[in-house]
């Protein structure tokens, strides 16, 4: 890749990814021509890609509003960097996986790896995988209290189970109380409260 563009906020680069790669043993190599924005802050920032070119059918659903790949939940972004915060490890283990996906649903119309919904749906899917727990009102009571109070070791989890977060959940717990985007998940779990209890699905205060 080359590098097109510099700023403040960070440098702008584009060229082509060749990618390898297979799922249940189905292969597909393939080369993107893209652009890749990176914060100066990355990577606690995260880059934003887009397409240089037509490849992206209309009708695949993981493209945001300003063209740019919906590459994953910034949570699941920010969990796959703190692993690998290199910008290869980005391009290996999300970009890559991204490229693979769009290119496996064209030829099969079905995501490989599974896939979450997007905006605040999709953060009410990772919070339930997180706390292994189906419980909806208790998850979304309980991240709401680790957002805006912390982690409280003695509280009740947000899995649902009955047991104090210390005795339960506790890494995941302040994985919640700890995350780099609280704002953002506040907002989106305000969305999904709003939502449910508009239809009279979900009595948030309440511990009926």
């Amino acid at each position: 890749m080359s590098e097109t563009n510099q700023s403040k906020f960070g440098v702008t680069v584009s060229g082509s990814v060749a990618f390898e790669a297979s799922f249940g043993g189905r292969e597909i190599s393939d080369v993107f021509d893209v652009e890749m924005f990176i914060p100066h802050e990355f990577p606690d920032a995260h880059p934003v890609v887009w397409e240089a070119g037509c490849r992206i059918n209309k009708d695949f659903t993981h493209v945001n509003i300003d063209g740019s790949f919906c590459l994953a939940l910034p949570l699941d972004i920010n969990e796959v960097l703190s692993n690998d915060p290199s910008l290869l490890g980005f391009v290996d283990n999300l970009l890559i996986p991204y490229l693979y996906s769009y290119c496996y649903w064209e030829k099969f119309q079905e995501m490989p790896y599974g896939e979450r919904s997007h905006g605040a749906k999709g953060y009410l899917e990772y919070y339930l995988d997180l706390f292994n727990t189906k419980n909806v009102n208790s998850v979304l009571r309980g991240v709401i209290g680790l957002l805006v109070d912390g982690y409280r070791p003695h509280e009740k989890c947000a899995c649902g189970s009955g047991k104090k977060a210390l005795r339960c959940h506790p890494a995941e717990s302040k994985k919640i109380a700890k995350s780099p985007f609280k704002s953002r998940m506040i907002r989106e779990v305000r969305i999904i409260l709003d939502s449910l209890e508009s239809q009279g699905k979900l009595r948030v205060y309440s511990d009926q």
